[in-house]
């Protein structure tokens, strides 16, 4: 599921928003404060070796206020996950209808239609995906979104009805979080006590990213029809500032 084994994190010297990925170029971004991962790392590897929730509250608490520089800073990192958001939305819902707009990106109906979901996948990240820093971490969470809402069978146009398009969308957005933190949480994975405790530890923090995208989110697209890119764009960058709010309020 996530990245774990592989990632040692940001260092001190990582600018709070990576080059490519502002939301908001050209605002300046406020120097980020030394250390800005010790608490959230700790706080991390208390919660991989006892299993308590409130650990990796606390963690994300830190990560939103400390690591990631609080609601107003935090979010803009996301640039790219939201432009590319925006695009699988407007992708995803054309198929769902005529597809003409889906067949302009060089993604036809007829080219995807009863496909392995995993070829399907593929073909919108080639698509959509940018070419900087978020690129895997994008591709990534196309491919776990689509998995986890449409299962791994063959893919099927007619599925892609207004509510599976939105709830793809929330767990897109839910899964370019989740990726992210874990590979900040860096070398701090090593606090897992055993081999199964880091795929339990991943599921619980991923569940509770869902829980709080879902709700922030989700009060801004379901139901809502007719909106386009430039629409979920503004929703997920809206959630995701929301959420750091939350997750601050754990740091105080």
């Amino acid at each position: 599921m996530g990245t774990s084994s592989s990632s040692r994190g940001s260092g001190r010297d990582t600018p709070l928003v990576p080059p490519g990925t502002d939301a908001q170029p050209g605002k300046p971004v406020p120097p980020a404060q030394p250390q800005r991962f010790r608490s959230f790392r700790t706080s991390f590897g208390r919660f991989l070796k006892g299993g308590d929730g409130a650990d990796l509250k606390k963690s994300l608490g830190h990560y939103a206020r400390t690591s990631t520089g609080g609601s107003s800073v935090g979010p803009r990192r996301y640039g790219a996950v939201y432009s590319s958001g925006g695009d699988l939305y407007d992708v995803l819902s054309s198929l769902g209808r005529d597809g003409a707009e889906a067949a302009a990106r060089g993604l036809s109906k007829e080219s995807l239609h009863g496909q392995p979901l995993d070829v399907v996948c593929q073909r919108l990240a080639d698509a959509l995906a940018p070419d900087n820093a978020d690129k895997d971490r994008i591709r990534a969470a196309i491919d776990e979104a689509m998995i986890e809402v449409l299962g791994e069978e063959e893919f099927d146009t007619d599925r892609l009805d207004e509510e599976t398009v939105h709830r793809i969308i929330s767990e897109y957005l839910s899964q370019s979080i989740f990726q992210d933190i874990v590979e900040e949480v860096g070398g701090s994975w090593a606090n897992a006590p055993d081999e199964k405790r880091t795929p339990d530890a991943e599921a619980e923090l991923i569940e509770l990213i869902r829980v709080v995208v879902d709700q922030k989110l989700g009060a801004r697209m379901f139901g809502n029809a007719g909106i386009n890119k430039t629409a979920v764009e503004g929703f997920m960058r809206e959630a995701v500032t929301e959420v750091w709010q939350e997750w601050e309020a754990n740091d105080e």
